[in-house]
């Protein structure tokens, strides 16, 4: 009786230790994509307004896929693991690829542009993440340097 009893106590152990990490598993499965627009001012009074288009996919095998690119098809897609803890979600980059379009040579790229291709220019690490109240499908990411408003992706 002492072996069934301790036999019984170990697999419901075993069994609620599974349920509670499967459950508990902040990785998910969903697609988001933003459009967004960013405000650039300089030292010398001159501003710039750029829009922005950007896409996040987080795989629930903890992968991601991710991009952003700005008029003129300039920007980076990048690859590599994510984790989401209490609410800050890092992006591991294992791998990325500039978008540069230098074909008009007669408007050179800018420097914030130049900027903007490079994924190790942007945040990727402990970026504040939560659903707002009116669309729990949505995704809001803070970065050290601007937001972004991810909506679910069909």
């Amino acid at each position: 009786m002492n072996k069934l009893a301790l036999l019984t106590v170990t697999l419901s152990g075993l069994l609620t230790g599974y349920v509670i990490n499967h459950w508990s598993t902040p990785e998910m499965n969903e697609r988001f994509n933003s459009d967004t627009r960013m405000y650039i001012n300089t030292r010398f009074d001159k501003s710039y307004s750029i829009d922005i288009n950007a896409g996040l996919e987080l795989k629930a095998n903890g992968l991601f896929e991710y991009y952003v690119v700005i008029p003129r098809d300039i920007g980076f897609s990048a690859v590599g693991d994510y984790t989401l803890d209490d609410g800050l979600l890092s992006l591991n980059i294992v791998d990325s690829d500039p978008l540069l379009d230098e074909s008009d040579n007669k408007d050179p790229l800018q420097l914030y542009e130049k900027f903007i291709s490079r994924a190790e220019m942007h945040t990727t690490e402990n970026m504040l993440a939560f659903r707002p109240v009116n669309d729990d499908r949505a995704l809001v990411v803070f970065a050290e340097r601007g937001a972004f408003y991810f909506k679910p992706r069909k």
